[in-house]
This record gives structure tokens, C-alpha cells and sequence, in this order.
């Protein structure tokens, strides 16, 4: 199983943190066509690789990028240390030997998409949303082996507040942006959020707070960003927002809504729903699985365990073939 373990060690050592994947991607296409039809798609100067054979009705997919921050690669007995060991270049690793693995038993129709941008904008899985229609999809990331078969929606919400200048010296002749911010913010802390049996609880994060220019002055215009995390359909928390602000003041920002899987997959492992947000939202079928603790991704320690690679790819063909029954 070193052949796993060589293959990380190869995808680690190029860099490739968000807006720079060209390097990675070239690797990916020269080594996914000793055995897929591989093609790619653009994504401004970058691109996605799609590696198939047949017609794929699975496809295993995780993100080339990283975040920024380098660490230099290091390797004990039991870890791999580097930047992507974990998030998501393990699950990249053996999503490419799991598949090859699959072929050579004589298996078609499966696929792997590897697309950039995750760790920024989603804008690679945005060029590939709609363009294909598998069956199922395993999205790869450091779940600890756990099955998520759910996730929370996304909700970013821009609330604009507009007043009237005056002298700190005399509020009275002026009217404060950011008390009308202050007010509105109080509302939707209050809000009765609704909570979901299988996804939990909606949370709410008011993330910046920006406005005026000085002291003496009552400020004229103030913003606050606020990020949600939705446990139900995105339309039904905005008629929560809306119902006692100004629309005119809303604007928004990025709109997900929460997703739950309909497949039922035979496995021992742990099943779970998750409070942030994969790329299994663009897929209408999904699971999200792989190696690695996901409390290492973005750390300064991000590694992964060797033993934890070659476990991978028996659970990745185990629900492959599991899958397959099923269609």
C-alpha cells in the first residue's frame, strides 16, 4: 500500500493554495491518464481536471486548492506533515487509488473530479455545477472516517443602515446609523430560530460592524455582515429577517440552502450531519467522507496518518461497491 503514501507525497510537494493550482492540476492530468479519459475545465487561468471511463454514474471528487499558509513537508513512521495532507489531498490520494482500484477489477463507469477554488470562492465546482448527473458522489475532506450525510445551509446577509449627519454635540439634530444597525441586530438576536431533528439548531454569526467617522460626529451610515447557518429552506429565515427590517437595507451575499442525503448506504461507520459547508451542497446525491482529523485542516500542525490513507481506500471501494447494488 506505499503506492498510496507515495502519492500524497508527490501531491503535497506542489503547492497549490487557492488561484494557484495550474502545477497540481498538470500532475493530476499526467498521472489520471495512464487509465481515465481525462479533460479539463477552465476556470479563468486555472482549471478543473474530470478523469472518467465509461459513463459515470459515481463520482469521487475533492479540491485541489489549499489554504495559503505553507508548512514545510515532514514525515515520521506514523504522519505525513504538510500543507493539504489532510485537507483534501489523503482524500485525493486515495480517491485516485480506489478508483484505479476499481477499474482493474473490471469496473466502468465511474469518475473523479478534482476542481480549485474551495478554500476561496467555489468558483470551480460553480463551472462544473449542472454539467453532470451522476448517480451518487463521494466528496472527499477530513471527516475522521465519519459519514456526513447532512449538512447546514449557508445564509451571508449584508444589512445596510443609512442617517443623518449632525454634531456629536447635538444628537438630537441628527440620526444614527449605527443605533438603527444596533436596533436591528437586537432584533434578529431575538428571533425564535428554527431547530431541525436531523441538522440541529439554525445559528446566526454577526460577523463585522463597521460605521461612523468619529466621536463628535452621529454617524450617517453603518453595515454589519452576519452569516447563518440554516436547518431550513433559505427563503423561510429570510422572511424571518425581513419581516420587521427594511428589505431595501438587505442585501445578500451567498445563499445555500441546507442539504440532506436520500441514499442509504450499508456501512458500519458513523453517520453524522455537519455544521459547515462542503461542495456536497452541488451535488444532488451525495456523502461527504475521508481520512484525516478535520481539527488539523488550516493548522499550523495539518498532517495525516499513513495508516489512515491505506484505510481510506478500503472504505471508499467498500461504498462503492455498495453503491453499485443499488442502481
Amino acid at each position: 500500500m506505499m503506492e498510496v503514501i507515495n502519492l500524497l507525497r508527490d501531491l503535497v510537494k506542489i503547492p497549490s493554495p487557492s488561484g494557484e493550482e495550474e502545477n497540481l492540476g498538470k500532475y493530476l492530468i499526467k498521472r489520471l491518464r495512464k487509465k481515465f479519459d481525462v479533460q479539463i475545465i477552465n476556470v479563468g487561468k486555472r482549471f478543473n481536471v474530470i478523469a472518467t471511463i465509461g459513463q459515470p454514474k459515481i463520482i469521487l471528487t475533492t479540491h485541489m486548492d489549499t489554504v495559503s499558509k505553507p508548512i514545510q513537508y515532514q514525515e515520521d513512521e506514523e504522519y505525513i506533515y504538510a500543507r493539504g495532507a489532510c485537507d483534501a489531498k489523503g482524500s485525493m490520494a486515495a480517491m485516485i487509488i480506489a478508483a484505479e482500484r476499481m477499474i482493474d477489477k473490471g469496473y466502468r463507469d465511474i469518475g473523479l473530479i478534482f476542481d480549485v477554488g474551495e478554500e476561496a470562492d467555489f468558483s470551480g465546482i460553480k463551472e462544473i455545477y449542472g454539467k453532470y448527473d451522476p448517480e451518487f458522489v463521494i466528496v472527499g475532506e477530513p471527516t475522521k472516517f465519519n459519514m456526513i450525510v447532512g449538512q447546514k445551509g449557508l445564509l451571508g446577509i449584508k444589512l445596510i443602515f443609512k442617517g443623518v449627519a449632525a454634531h456629536g454635540s447635538t444628537p438630537e439634530n441628527g440620526v444614527s446609523a449605527i443605533e438603527k444597525c444596533l436596533d436591528s441586530l437586537n432584533y434578529i438576536r431575538k428571533i425564535n430560530w428554527p431547530i431541525d431533528e436531523k441538522l440541529g439548531a439554525t445559528t446566526i454569526n454577526i460577523g463585522t460592524i463597521n460605521g461612523g467617522q468619529s466621536p463628535n460626529v452621529v454617524p450617517d451610515y453603518a453595515e454589519t455582515i452576519i452569516e447563518i447557518r440554516t436547518t431550513k429552506e433559505n427563503k423561510y429565515i429570510k422572511k424571518l429577517i425581513n419581516k420587521n427590517l427594511d428589505n431595501s437595507n438587505i442585501e445578500i451575499l451567498y445563499d445555500y440552502d441546507p442539504v440532506y442525503t436520500k441514499t442509504e448506504i450499508d456501512t458500519e461507520l458513523t453517520k453524522t450531519t455537519a455544521p459547515y459547508f462542503t461542495e456536497m451542497y452541488f451535488w444532488k446525491n451525495s456523502i461527504v467522507i475521508g481520512p484525516g482529523d478535520p481539527s488539523y485542516a488550516h493548522s499550523d500542525d495539518e498532517k495525516i496518518l499513513k495508516k489512515d490513507l491505506i484505510k481510506a481506500i478500503d472504505i471508499y471501494v467498500q461504498i462503492i461497491n455498495d453503491y453499485r447494488t443499488r442502481l
